[in-house]
Formats: C-alpha cells, structure tokens, sequence
C-alpha cells in the first residue's frame, strides 16, 4: 500500500487582505494554515472598531471597489458575503463656487459601448468648461491609444508631468483629474507615477462600461471577514489574533520558523508574509538580507497618509442634512463624503464619515481641527447642513495607509517568489499589476498561495480582468 505524504504546512504573517487571501484559497484546497494578526481582529487597514463614545462599529476609513476589481470580489464571493456590497451605476460630483452656490454633476454610463458609455454624462457636467471637457476627452484618447506598453514606460514621470504635456487646463486637473486620482491612488498628481494614474483610467473608466461601478459594503468591514476564520478551521488550521510575529528563523536556504511575542515558535514548510514592508525587514536576520534582494525593497519605499473623519450631524428638526448617498468633492481638500444614515431614535443625527487622501500636510493637524474643516465643507455644499449641530466626530489618521506610487517604485516592487523559495511575499506592495489597493492585496494573497502550492505560474490562478469592449480595442490598436 503507497505511503501518502503529509500535507505541506504553511504560515501566513499579517491578516490584512492579502494574508485572508492567500489563507482563503490555502485552506479551500485542503491545506492547514495558520494565520498570525497582531491586531485583535482581521482586516488590516481595511478593518473597523469600536467608538468608544458612541459604542458603534465603525470603519477606519470608507474602503470603496470599482467593478474591475475581479479578485477582490472573487473573495467576497468565496466568503459568501459577496450580497454585501451595495453597488452605485450613478457617481455625484459637488462643487461650491465662489457666490456660494453648490452644484451637483452625476457621472452615470448609459447603453454606448466602451469607451463612449460616459460621454454623454460628462458633457453634461456643469462644473467643467466646455474647453475642459475638450481637454479631457483629447486626454483619455491618448491613454486609450497608447496601451498598456504605453502606460508601463510612463512609469518614470509624474502623472501631473504627463498632464502638463497633453496641454490639460489647470480647471481640468484640478476638478478631475486630481479628484479620480488622489482617491484612487493616495497620492498627489505631482508625486504619483502617471503610470499608475493612466491605468486607473484605462481600466475603470474606458474599457469596459460596467468597469466604474461603485461597491460600498452594507455592513462594517469586519463583517466581511469572519467566513475566513470558519474555512481554515476546517481544514485543520488556526487563526492567531492579537499576536506578532518578531523575527524569522533562517538557516542559510530557507525559512524554518518564526518567534511570536512570548518566545513561542510556529515551524512550517512555507512561509507567507503579508506584512508591511516595513515590519517585514524588521524581523528578518541579516543573513537574509544578503541572500534574497526583495528584502531590500523596503529602505525605498515611502508611505502616503489617509484620514477618516467620522461626523454625527443633527438639525432641529431631525432631517438629514445630506440626502445623496455619497459625493465626491470637487476642488475641495476633502475628497468624499458618504452618507452612513441616521441613528437610531431617540438620537436624530445623521453618520458621515468624510475621507481626505494623500493628506501629506493634514495628518499632524489636531483631530478637533479636521473635524472643523469637514463640517465646513460639508456645510459649504449641502445648505441643509448649514444650522446642523456636530454632535460628535472621531478622525482617524492612517498615516501609513499605503505606499506612494512614485515614478521608479514599479521598477522595484518585488515579486512574490524569490532566492528564498519558500518565503513567499503577499501585500499591495508587491508586484501584483495594481498600485495600492484592496485589489491589489488579494491578488498579491492569490499568487503567494498558488505559490506555495508548488504551481510554477502562480499568476495564473488570478481571476481574469474585465474584458475590454471591442470599441475600445480598435481604438487601442489604432
């Protein structure tokens, strides 16, 4: 009777997306796995707590997917909370001018094909000139023309470099340009490769009509995660919350352990850090560093800061003071604001949780005073916010919220397998095709595990991306 070999064991370091990723496919293919947090509930930064004064579940910051993001939605699914994102086909737009008057532009696709399904709605937007909307129609040609070689070799350059060479008007950068990409990419057009910013258009904007949708999950992020827990129980994993890891065994090959806080060894065959870069250099030996040159990506890496601002608004007679479900603001240091819904009675104020991106020059500013600065802004917008009281606000400041996508960084962005063959790298920081985002980290997760399970391709076991209309890929090939 054959002798069956015992399951490969494997360690994941890090409960972000990237590590429920890589422990989600891992234990759905019958291996043990188990996954070390440091914080006490999964998620990473994409995670909830508890407001102490309000007692509410509330997300760090307003997490937002758009429909190409093919992974990430794969997961939920495999998670079966994919019925929790609520989706948005109609985006609106806000912008006060100097009289005070707020304007309201809806970004909404109708039944053109790709790359044309928007066009009527921008031209119909109020807040642009008519010469801007020239300028960014003549912009997004040029990104469909030039590919995706075209964008990779764009890489070096600033986006706000390559806006400047399109001949875009300050008005056009400032209301959309900057507005897309400072949410989409955490960083200023100044400072972020154009590579990464083109992409952002190509591929949720132009190639597909269905590309652009806006999920927003229903429930706290949390939520979305305790099916993870659940699957690698059953295949004879664990999950280890409130523990960190604080340095990795090394024998001159491989991995053979890690230490946890406490002096406790976990040995495996396959390790998966889906750590900060930063923490992942920390508990590396130095022999490490002299055999694997992915390790020392992390000394060129900068980071970029996000703020959640959570506000509790309450009018005398117990109206909301926003009745749209979401806005993005144009020409505004705050770049959304969402409409969370009123508390339950006997309270009558209503949850806005605003998001300010790239906030190089806000993230030492006192709390109480970004506070201020979000009701203002929201006042400036809605006028029925205007004679609402704060009830309450709490900020959150992610000051390491993800990497800055500067021009170079691609060039250096490690892969998942390196000289260490059974360290295996997993985060948004990796090489995974994506600038910083949750789908980037569940692709990161996906290859990491396909990795470890010997599959020499790991790149194939991604969910395929949207597939681009066939408008678009005559264009593309013009």
């Amino acid at each position: 009777m054959p002798s069956s070999q015992p399951l490969q064991t494997t360690l994941i370091l890090g409960g972000g997306l990237a590590g429920i990723a890589a422990a989600v496919r891992l234990a759905q293919a019958g291996r043990a796995v188990t996954l070390v947090e440091t914080r006490k509930r999964l998620g990473g930064r994409a995670t909830s707590f508890v407001d102490p004064t309000t007692k509410e579940t509330l997300d760090n910051c307003q997490h937002v997917l758009v429909g190409c993001c093919t992974n990430l939605m794969d997961l939920y699914r495999r998670l079966g909370v994919a019925d929790a994102i609520e989706w948005h086909r109609r985006l609106y737009f806000a912008l006060t001018d100097r009289k005070g008057e707020t304007r309201i532009d809806q970004l909404e696709a109708d039944d053109l094909p790709a790359p044309l399904h928007m066009t009527r709605s921008m031209l119909g937007f109020k807040n642009l000139t008519l010469a801007e909307k020239v300028a960014i129609s003549r912009g997004m040609l040029a990104m469909m023309r030039m590919g995706k070689d075209g964008r990779e070799a764009l890489h070096h350059v600033t986006f706000a470099q390559w806006l400047e060479a399109q001949s875009q008007p300050a008005g056009a950068i400032r209301k959309f340009w900057a507005v897309v990409v400072i949410s989409a990419i955490n960083e200023l057009p100044e400072r972020m490769s154009a590579g990464y910013a083109i992409q952002v258009f190509q591929e949720a904007f132009l190639s597909n009509a269905g590309a652009y949708v806006m999920g927003l999950s229903s429930v706290p992020l949390v939520e979305l995660y305790g099916a993870a827990e659940r699957l690698i129980a059953s295949a004879g994993g664990r999950v280890m919350l409130g523990r960190s890891v604080e340095r990795l065994y090394f024998d001159g090959h491989r991995v053979t352990g890690a230490e946890l806080d406490g002096g406790e060894k976990i040995e495996a065959d396959h390790f998966i850090s889906a750590l900060p870069f930063d923490r992942l250099a920390k508990v590396c030996p130095p022999e490490m560093f002299a055999v694997d040159a992915r390790l020392h990506v992390a000394k060129n890496i900068g980071v970029s800061p996000i703020i959640g601002i959570h506000l509790w608004l309450e009018r005398a007679d117990g109206r909301p003071a926003m009745e749209l479900p979401h806005v993005i603001l144009m020409d505004s240091p705050l770049q959304w604001v969402f409409n969370k819904g009123m508390d339950e009675p006997p309270s009558r104020a209503q949850h806005l949780h605003g998001v300010i991106s790239a906030a190089h020059d806000l993230v030492d500013t006192p709390a109480e005073e970004i506070a201020a600065m979000t009701v203002a802004e929201v006042r400036k917008i809605f006028p029925a916010a205007r004679d609402a009281r704060l009830v309450h606000s709490r900020v959150v400041k992610e000051k390491r919220a993800t990497f800055s996508a500067l021009p170079g960084l691609e060039a250096i962005r490690p892969r998942a397998v390196g000289a260490i063959d059974n360290l295996l790298l997993a985060g948004d920081w990796v090489k995974t095709g994506w600038p910083a985002t949750m789908e980037g980290a569940v692709r990161s997760g996906y290859v990491a595990a396909a990795a470890a399970m010997g599959n020499d391709k790991p790149e194939a076991s991604l969910v395929a991306d949207m597939k681009p209309s066939q408008l678009y890929t005559l264009i593309e090939s013009t």
